[in-house]
């Protein structure tokens, strides 16, 4: 597995890197091998906890999804959040990444960093652990969602993130995912860092690409979705469909039919 990560994350033989989030066994069964790494990411907070954003969320929680994830990956590279607090000292952090990677057996591990904690990332780092670095918009900054919204338009945005990029790939971090970031400030991070950039709301000239997986199969209809996710496929249509052809079939006796009984 660490060759696997060296491959995917050397520019040198580059290849855009695909990314999903996974939160379950059955997720992970069908992502594995399909995609380059899974992110075990705090937005199960907001996605299967219905809480209003991610500061809730917890390190058992992500220990307990981070190794049922992981039990069941054999081939993709797998990424775990540090929730929310976590980490918010080179002390803590390092206890607290050591009760993931002990417990989950995950790849990597993933904080949001700004120019503030710096110095915990390179900690880490220089602990030996794999880490990528979050920057632009960091959710775990929103208590409301709806406030979040693009960053590096101005050119002092774009500079800051510029030079922030910068100061994380210094400090060690193996990979940065940008979170909706300008296509200028993408493109220029992407061009002057040598780690690989991975983009969610953050333009084609990333080198890689992440979805939040329930977003991505669009399982809640009811959600408004950000700009930046494509749904490749209609589940909460396809499984209404279903739901109601099974209670047309147990109202009428259609089923369950000898087929599906016992003697």
């Amino acid at each position: 597995m660490k060759k696997k990560i060296i491959k995917i994350l050397n520019k040198r033989f580059y290849k855009p890197i695909s990314c999903l989030t996974a939160y379950s066994s059955s997720v992970a069964k069908i992502l594995d091998g399909r995609v380059d790494m899974i992110l075990i990411g705090d937005s199960l907070g907001t996605t299967l906890y219905n809480m209003k954003n991610t500061q809730g969320v917890t390190l058992e929680m992500m220990k307990i999804h981070g190794r049922i994830v992981n039990k069941n990956i054999s081939s993709s590279v797998t990424v775990l959040d540090m929730p929310y607090k976590t980490y918010s000292n080179k002390s803590v952090a390092l206890k607290n990444a050591k009760k993931l990677l002990e417990f989950t057996k995950v790849k990597m591990l993933k904080i949001e960093v700004n120019k503030n904690n710096l110095d915990v990332l390179e900690y880490l780092s220089n602990k030996g652990i794999n880490m990528i670095a979050h920057i632009g918009v960091t959710p775990q900054s929103f208590k409301d969602f709806r406030k979040i919204k693009i960053v590096g338009k101005t050119h002092k945005e774009k500079k800051n993130l510029v030079n922030l990029a910068l100061h994380v790939e210094n400090a060690g971090a193996k990979c940065i995912l940008l979170e909706c970031i300008s296509r200028e400030a993408a493109k220029e991070i992407t061009s002057k860092v040598k780690i690989p950039t991975i983009g969610i709301g953050s333009s084609k000239f990333c080198d890689g690409q992440v979805l939040v997986f329930d977003d991505f199969i669009n399982i809640d209809d009811n959600i408004k979705m950000p700009r930046f996710v494509k749904n490749y496929l209609n589940f909460a249509q396809i499984a209404k469909k279903a739901v109601k052809n099974f209670d047309n079939e147990v109202k009428i006796g259609k089923f369950p039919s000898n087929k599906y009984s016992y003697k």
